[in-house]
């Protein structure tokens, strides 16, 4: 089985709105993390950048590097945690990453960092506490975000939020619930039992108060989010997630994209 291609249904919305707001970048360097399972970074690709993808997890990313042959050049694929980045990019992309730190703060400092001057960050995570599910505990989320306390913490960093959209309404509004009652035994089993993978390289950042922390214990679950895009999906499901299949409702989100009622918020901003 192939875990490539749009993984979930959420994924998909997420992937097609980001290409939407990706339109007016100019094509230049980037950097993705948290890859997942997720081929946006080949997305990117197509349209002429260059860059770097980062994961926690070393099998996952050397899956990437094996069965991605991108032109040499394009993209360099690492195991490392961003708080290790020193270089700077035209476009840094996160999909669902900042739910999963105490100290979402000290990351989009670094973020912030991680951008030339001018610089795009776009970026995802999910929306409204009131929708928090089973889910969410086993994917490791410290949060899910409610727009003002986003736009707030985005200003206070320093970032100009070009576009903040609500995304998935109404479908996923649907479909999330019902993924996390009917989850699958066999997916929690092999979850518990699964080995504890070796962490990365410790690494001190700053937190908003001045303490030293290490990078991976302002997560509130190093192994659900080291684990979260490790999930495996057979040739079915795949062709099931293809955008020709959801493309109608793909667009019958577009009306409510600023009316904060789906699940998740998709956010470009700019340095």
């Amino acid at each position: 089985m192939n875990r490539f291609g749009n993984p979930t249904l959420a994924y998909l919305y997420r992937r097609w709105l980001a290409r939407q707001l990706v339109k007016d970048v100019h094509p230049g360097s980037f950097l993705v993390f948290g890859v997942g399972s997720g081929q946006f970074y080949v997305d990117l690709m197509r349209r002429g950048f260059h860059g770097l993808v980062l994961d926690l997890n070393p099998e996952l990313i050397a899956e990437h590097q094996a069965t991605r042959l991108p032109p040499q050049g394009t993209i360099e694929f690492r195991s490392l945690d961003f708080f290790h980045i020193t270089e700077q990019f035209d476009l840094v992309v996160a999909f669902e990453v900042l739910e999963h730190y105490h100290q979402d703060f000290a990351c989009l400092s670094q973020w912030r960092k991680l951008l030339k001057p001018g610089g795009d960050l776009i970026f995802s995570v999910p929306a409204h506490m009131k929708q928090w599910t089973e889910n969410d505990k086993r994917a490791g989320h410290a949060r899910r975000y409610e727009k003002a306390e986003l736009l707030e913490k985005l200003w206070k960093i320093g970032l100009s939020v070009q576009e903040l959209w609500c995304y998935g309404f109404p479908l996923l509004n649907w479909t999330y619930p019902l993924s996390s009652r009917f989850q699958l035994s066999r997916d929690a089993k092999k979850f518990k039992e699964a080995t504890s993978p070796t962490p990365p390289p410790e690494v001190s950042v700053s937190s908003s108060g001045g303490a030293e922390k290490r990078s991976n214990s302002l997560m509130t679950d190093f192994l659900g989010t080291y684990r979260s895009g490790t999930r495996r999906f057979s040739r079915l499901p795949r062709l099931l997630l293809s955008e020709g299949v959801w493309w109608p409702l793909l667009q019958l989100q577009m009306p409510w994209l600023r009316k904060d009622c789906g699940t998740g918020y998709i956010v470009k901003c700019r340095r």
